[in-house]
């Protein structure tokens, strides 16, 4: 089970909480994507909605719900196989090569956040190499470790730690899942 650093702020989670926020990024695009049939056009949810829908589906993202749950009736928009309107893709670009399979984008305040499933012919290292150098060239610094339990995956942040970015792979045959999830201040979201 993960657990978030009791002495963190929302803002500010430990090492673990980076986890449970990437967690509760995956379940939404998981969520959006387990509807049935090939949804094409971006729709819109109510966050505390589908931050309970996550919560129950996923117990180690009950702390992030209940605080992305707190927030002022923010809405998230989902999009499956395309990126959704507005999607901030300066900020979180898809890779040469790559497939979107899933887009999340969820405007609010005092944090934003976006996410990104992508399938492509690469190996983890490679993926996390494009994106270590995407995200460092934005301001963000990389933070120690490349794996968490045996996943690859690689913690960005930026502006005094309110600025969190994860990308995680999955690697399964000759392609990798790729996702990319941030919590970011509202006017990063270009």
């Amino acid at each position: 089970m993960i657990r978030s650093n009791a002495h963190h702020s929302p803002l500010k989670p430990g090492p673990r909480g980076y986890v449970v926020a990437a967690s509760v990024i995956s379940a939404v695009i998981v969520l959006s994507g387990c509807s049935g049939g090939t949804v094409s056009t971006p729709s819109r949810t109510p966050l505390s909605s589908s931050a309970s829908s996550s919560a129950s589906a996923t117990s180690a993202t009950s702390s992030a719900a209940t605080s992305a749950a707190a927030s002022a009736q923010a809405t998230a928009e989902t999009a499956v196989k395309e990126l959704v309107a507005g999607f901030p893709a300066t900020l979180i670009p898809l890779m040469p090569g790559a497939q979107v399979q899933g887009s999340t984008l969820q405007r609010s305040t005092p944090l934003s956040a976006a996410s990104m499933t992508a399938t492509i012919t690469a190996t983890p290292a490679e993926v996390l190499a494009y994106y270590s150098q995407v995200f460092q060239a934005q301001g963000f610094t990389a933070q120690p470790g490349d794996t968490v339990d045996g996943v690859p995956l690689k913690t960005f942040v930026r502006a005094a730690g309110q600025e969190i970015v994860i990308v995680s792979v999955v690697q399964t045959g000759d392609s990798a899942t790729v996702t990319v999830g941030a919590t970011v201040l509202p006017g990063s979201l270009k």
